[in-house]
């Protein structure tokens, strides 16, 4: 059975005149809280055993928190995981790896809004209110996605 840990990324940085979107970094408070959330969801028993991000820093960076707790595991920036990213064709990749990986898989993907709430809505039919570094956890199950829980981040933190 696959498991997917949909994660949004944590507090970043406002926007400043002339830096990219995709440039903007975690705050050290982003960092702070997402490291005590990452830490918090594998304290609960969920452990990546491959990453998929945004290739967005504050996407980036999140990731590298959870392998701060976790130690290393492989990751891959794909831009289908950016803001604006289409949830069917997530859907279809992340059937494929289902199919290829076989159970026991579980896949850390670290994304944005308002991409996350259309993913999940996408898999599950479930409408989530994805607050930054929250983690939704969906299972596949009899040939679907299924929801399981949703972590908001002040859940995680201890």
């Amino acid at each position: 059975m696959t498991t997917l840990l949909l994660i949004r990324h944590g507090i970043a940085e406002d926007p400043r005149a002339g830096q990219r979107d995709a440039d903007r970094a975690l705050t050290e408070e982003g960092w702070k809280k997402t490291r005590a959330a990452m830490k918090g969801l594998v304290a609960i028993g969920y452990v990546p055993t491959r990453g998929f991000s945004s290739p967005y820093r504050r996407a980036l960076e999140t990731l590298v928190c959870l392998q701060e707790v976790t130690g290393t595991f492989p990751t891959k920036t794909r831009d289908d995981l950016k803001p604006d990213g289409q949830p069917t064709q997530v859907d279809l990749w992340l059937r494929s790896l289902q199919a290829e990986g076989g159970s026991g898989q579980v896949l850390a993907l670290v994304s944005h809004q308002p991409f996350l709430s259309e993913l999940i809505f996408q898999l599950t039919g479930r409408n989530v209110e994805v607050k930054k570094a929250s983690c939704t956890v969906i299972r596949w199950r009899e040939g679907a996605w299924c929801f399981e829980r949703h972590y908001q981040p002040s859940e995680l933190r201890h």
